[in-house]
């Protein structure tokens, strides 16, 4: 059905937009799940359609099938991508992309994603972004063609094959598999229900194959109620076609205004998303009059359709390895010329290796095929295996620091600051209660939160944030200001890396929305800019004006209301006497955790910006007290400057 293809055109569209403009159609990524209610309809109708000729199911010749369509493009994607892998200079980068090759090749890539902690934090500490970030679907999609054969099977061995009637047999095969679908897809949608939380991990819930695999069923539910052949009787064509086109509008208008991490998706909207796509679906495949036929009929759609599997292979790595940076473009024209090497490559994927092989023009003559098949795998295999296991998996951090008569009041400062590990004692702010304030941020407080509670718990100070894993200033507002109104606290600290994130408009938008309701409540603001990058890093190339835009903005609102808002240095400990910020800092003169033969202690990431020294710190968080220098010198200056603060917020209060 040409309507197919163009539905496929659609969703395959939708992702490209999605990933080239992601302004243009934020739920893109929606295609997708359209992508999978199809290929739910499609696996399914030809399962039932083999039966209905057969009585039996052949899994071998299915997956062989499946195989020839699938692999053979995959394979080149992932030589691509190794080829590249030896080629760049960054190894453990390099090592990553190849291990998640190695994760693509098995289709278990979206658990590879999930194992591998896709937050927040993991993806602003890595160095690039991999290639192969959108094979998490694929994997989804051949573990579905891997299992459903067998589940399909499982239904045909539970139908009588003897001894009754061929429609009874049809009808008693329909009513149970029809049952399967949505018992599985039942249990499958309330799976992402109750995985999903505001504050988890919304990884988990997006790339895991339980949660996701109610799409695909609705798709293949529809091929089971229709027999494959979802033409109906003419008087039901027009409700079909309406229902089809509402449908149609809602999906459109999804896909162009909601966010990957809109909760209402995953609260059940995914659902409504779902019935929505099989209804376009349904309405799509309808003979005779049907608008949404001729619309997805148009040639470039149907065009697009047919080699859409090519299309979704190579435009994210394209658009990765085609950017600003590398052509010189912006705007129009890098999304022109991503398009044209997207269609390039695809259509000579489809025409010189896809379609060969699908037909049978291309084969192997001599030897056995099944080996030499294999012996290709096997090959893209070592490729990837080579950089997976030689590369470094993590980055060395420079040991470069400053010489003593460099760091004399910093070094001074920190030894006479109160600290989580020692120092003066801090005496109790206020006698007669305890004081409460609210810590807001991303991984920046996140590094220095357990620190800053350990020195002021025993000043009467305790702290309560809104700290989810994927903290985004802008989509937590609500959340901070709900918590502002329940528990009123005193003060509030506000520490992100924030004048990088746009996701509401100018960068400052969501923390003047929080400044403001936080004055309206009676909580005297403390600010916090983010450190600077050390001088060098490709991220300071790259992002080192944001610390200072912060820090003139957060300036600006201390000096136009002294009275409700304080701006507080984080990085007076961890820089020189002239202000230049540094790999290493001296130890305390008692020594402390960390501590290298040198008399120095590292106080800054790989990436310049963040406190911890653990090479795994994107993995699994900061491990070990060895590693926490940084943190302890950066709550240590958040601390020596906001207990004189505090002390007088309380006797004002007293």
């Amino acid at each position: 059905m040409r309507s197919l293809d163009g539905l496929r055109g659609l969703a395959v569209l939708a992702v490209v937009l999605y990933h080239f403009s992601p302004d243009l159609a934020p739920g893109g990524f929606l295609g997708v799940d359209l992508f999978f209610v199809l290929s739910g309809f499609l696996i399914t109708s030809l399962l039932v359609r083999e039966w209905d000729g057969t009585h039996t199911v052949s899994l071998s010749a299915f997956w062989i099938r499946r195989a020839r369509r699938l692999v053979p493009a995959l394979l080149l994607v992932l030589t691509a991508v190794g080829v590249y892998t030896l080629l760049m200079d960054d190894r453990v980068d390099a090592q990553r992309f190849a291990v998640d090759g190695l994760s693509a090749l098995g289709y278990v890539a979206n658990w590879h994603f999930i194992e591998s902690g896709q937050s927040y934090i993991d993806q602003f500490l890595q160095g690039a972004v991999s290639p192969l970030r959108h094979m998490w679907s694929l994997a989804i999609e051949e573990q579905f063609y891997l299992v459903w054969p067998l589940i399909v099977l499982g239904v045909v061995k539970l139908v009588p094959s003897r001894g009754t009637r061929v429609s009874r047999r049809r009808n008693a095969f329909r009513r149970t598999l029809i049952t399967v679908c949505v018992v599985l897809g039942g249990l499958s949608f309330v799976r992402m229900l109750t995985l999903y939380s505001p504050d988890g991990d919304l990884n988990r819930v997006y790339y895991g194959t339980d949660s996701r695999a109610f799409i695909i069923l609705i798709g293949a539910v529809l091929a089971a109620i229709t027999w494959g052949a979802p033409a109906v009787a003419r008087r039901w064509r027009t409700l079909i076609v309406l229902a089809g086109a509402v449908a149609a509008v809602g999906v459109v208008v999804a896909m162009l205004t909601l966010d990957v991490d809109d909760p209402w998706l995953y609260e059940g909207g995914y659902g409504l998303v779902a019935l929505g796509m099989v209804a376009m679906l349904f309405a799509a495949a309808q003979p005779g009059a049907n608008p949404i036929a001729r619309l997805l009929e148009v040639r470039p759609l149907v065009g697009l359709g047919l080699i859409s599997y090519g299309v979704y292979l190579w435009h994210w790595p394209i658009s990765l390895w085609a950017d600003e940076s590398s052509t010189g473009l912006d705007g129009v024209a890098l999304f022109a010329l991503r398009s044209v090497l997207t269609l390039g490559v695809s259509l000579a994927s489809y025409w010189l290796l896809e379609m060969p092989i699908r037909t049978g023009r291309l084969r192997i003559r001599r030897g056995r095929p099944l080996l030499t098949a294999a012996a290709v795998v096997v090959s893209v295999a070592v490729l990837l295996a080579v950089p997976a296991l030689t590369f470094p998996t993590v980055r060395s951090i420079p040991t470069a620091a400053p010489a003593a008569a460099e760091v004399v009041g910093a070094t001074s400062g920190y030894a006479a600051a109160p600290r989580c590990d020692g120092g003066p004692p801090v005496e109790r702010i206020d006698p007669d209660r305890e004081l409460l304030i609210q810590l807001e941020g991303n991984s920046l407080a996140g590094e220095i939160r357990s620190c800053l509670r350990d020195i002021l718990r025993p000043a009467g100070v305790r702290f309560e944030t809104v700290n989810p894993p994927d903290f985004n200033l802008c989509r937590e507002v609500p959340a901070i200001t709900e918590q502002v109104r329940e528990t009123k606290p005193d003060a509030a600290i506000l520490l992100s890396f924030a004048a990088v994130d746009t996701t509401c408009g100018t960068w400052h938008d969501p923390v003047d929305r929080l400044v403001e309701m936080w004055i309206e409540n009676g909580v005297h603001v403390f600010l916090v800019p983010s450190p600077p990058f050390i001088v060098g890093t490709p991220q300071e190339q790259e992002m080192g004006w944001a610390p200072d835009a912060e820090a003139l903005y957060y300036l600006s609102l201390a000096e136009r209301d002294p009275e409700h808002i304080t701006v507080l240095d984080v990085g007076k400990f961890l820089r020189t006497d002239e202000g230049e910020y540094v790999w290493r800092m001296p130890c305390l003169p008692e020594g402390e955790a960390g501590c290298a033969p040198d008399g120095t202690v590292g106080v800054r990431y790989v990436d310049g910006l963040h406190f911890c020294t653990d090479p795994e710190f994107s993995g699994h968080g900061c491990i070990g007290e060895h590693h926490k220098a940084g943190q302890r010198r950066a709550a240590a200056a958040v601390a020596v400057d906001l207990i004189p603060k505090l002390r007088g917020i309380a006797a004002r209060r007293g």
